[in-house]
Parts: C-alpha cells; structure tokens; sequence
C-alpha cells in the first residue's frame, strides 16, 4: 500500500476550510499505523481503534467525516458494526468506506452489495484511497453526483448519438 508516485506529483489538495475527521477501524497495527499517517499527511484528523466494540464507542463520544472500516475483526467484524451504527447513528452509514482482504467471501460479498458502493480490496494503492474519500466528500456535499442508489440498482446509460464527422471536414467548395 504504497503511495504511487502519481499520487505524490499531483500537488496539495484543495483546503476546504474545515479538518475531516477519519475513524480507521483496522485490528492489523501496521496498517492502522501507515493508515494513519498517509491520512494525517493530508491534515486529516485521524482516530484510529483495532475493533468493531471500540469503533462503536467512538461514534457515541462523537461523529466523524469518514469511517474506514475493515469487514473482518475479532471482537465484532465490520458488518456488526455497521448495522450497530445503523441502529444508533444512521446519518453516520453514508459515510463509511470498507477494505477488505475477503471479498471472494459470499457472505462479505452479499453485505457490501447491500450497503455500500465504496469500498476498496486489500492489497489497495493509498492514492485509490484518497481519491474514494475525496469522493465520497463529492457525494455529501452534492448528492447530484451520486452515480446510483442503492435500492434502484446499477443504471444503463443509453449511448449517445453517433456523429457524423463527415459533415465537419468536406472541403469547402
């Protein structure tokens, strides 16, 4: 998970006035730590707990920008925690992106289909990270730019009309 060196070449982000804050849900501690400081890097303010128990007790001392939550922990797994979080703070489950090293599991596959779009499989580039956060970001502020809803399913875009190139390049008489 190594920053690309496209991700370092593209310069400072845009301030938006205000420092997000990011709960990381991660129980591997050398990904909590690299997590944490790729994000701090960016003045993200960074919270970072190894279980889904812990996790839960974040969000009832207060609410956070992203929740970047791994779907398999000891103590209670990341699907627990989310639908805890449903029960107790349901405008906190747009927020959430998950990662994952388990996605050929039918039953992690069934709940991410379920409940979020957002979500990254281990191994990921840190740059893919930040650029689903900044995303996800785009989609709060402006709910327009959301790409589907999740209970409307994927929409088919019909192709645009083809263009007649023809026309543009006849010589002029």
């Amino acid at each position: 998970m190594e920053p690309s060196a496209k991700s370092l070449s593209r310069g400072t982000l845009p301030w938006s006035g205000s420092v997000k804050r990011v709960l990381v849900v991660e129980d591997d501690p050398d990904q909590t730590m690299l997590l944490r400081d790729y994000l701090e890097s960016y003045f993200y303010r960074v919270t970072a707990v190894g279980n889904g128990i812990d996790a839960l007790k974040a969000i009832l001392e207060k609410d956070f920008d992203v929740i970047l939550c791994d779907v398999v922990m000891p103590k209670m797994p990341g699907d627990k925690f989310y639908y805890a979080v449903q029960r107790v703070k349901p405008h906190l489950c747009e927020r959430f992106v998950f990662i994952t090293a388990h996605g050929e599991s039918p039953r992690i596959q069934e709940f991410l289909n379920q409940v979020s779009e957002m979500v990254l499989m281990k191994p990921f580039h840190l740059d893919d990270l930040l650029e689903m956060i900044l995303l996800l970001f785009r989609e709060l502020e402006n709910p327009k730019y959301k790409l589907t809803a999740a209970e409307e399913g994927p929409r088919l875009l019909s192709p645009p009309a083809p263009i007649d190139l023809r026309q543009r390049f006849r010589p002029s008489p």
